[in-house]
């Protein structure tokens, strides 16, 4: 069992490490100011969705793929307006007043389950990692702990190096308009992929 958790963490780090819209929102935050509440929603969220996957696996259920790709294409359209609003200023904070930590917590959540496709992954990259011969209580809190404990710790690597690579001159501009540019790329391939399914 030992070695399926061990493989487990090994998966997810590389998993979690490529960057996602989360990601995009801690190095963009970081720039301003210490993420923490954009990397708990971000935590959450994901945490949500596993939830939602292993209640699906304990109970068998069939999702209806119509519900989720529908899902998808409205979660990619939220995805293109906030790296839009980023793009035309609506991200700046100079000249307004700072955001609350629970604007923060609550973007992060909602971009983190923009995309129940999500679920979809979760359901083909977990019951690798459970045990039939076990009980499944005791795997699904040790898979939501691993989860956890390497999601946080990914996303608070990219926040400490956006905020060390946070300067003055190019670096500084890139790191102002790449995370918006990526969520608008994102929001796209999602309503895209979500359109293609939906007219197959």
């Amino acid at each position: 069992m030992n070695a399926t958790y061990l493989a487990f963490a090994a998966a997810v780090a590389l998993l979690i490490a490529s960057p996602g819209p989360v990601v995009a929102l801690v190095v963009a935050d970081a720039r301003r100011v210490w993420p923490l509440w954009t990397i708990l929603g971000g935590v959450l969220s994901a945490q949500v969705l596993m939830l939602a996957a292993l209640l699906a696996i304990y109970l068998a259920l069939d999702l209806e793929p119509v519900i989720l790709e529908w899902g998808q294409v409205l979660g990619g359209l939220y995805l293109i307006w906030l790296g839009a609003d980023g793009l035309c200023g609506g991200g700046s904070e100079y000249g307004r007043p700072r955001k609350s930590h629970a604007h923060h917590f609550w973007r992060a959540m909602a971009v983190g389950l923009s995309n129940p496709k999500d679920i979809l992954f979760f359901l083909a990259f977990l019951p690798g990692f459970i045990l039939p011969g076990q009980p499944f209580a005791p795997q699904a809190l040790a898979l939501i702990a691993i989860w956890a404990v390497i999601d946080l710790s990914v996303l608070l690597a990219y926040s400490l190096l956006s905020r060390r690579l946070t300067g003055t001159g190019l670096l500084q501009r890139l790191l102002d308009v790449l995370p918006s540019y990526f969520l608008v790329g994102l929001g796209l391939t999602s309503c895209c992929l979500g359109v293609l399914r939906m007219l197959q």
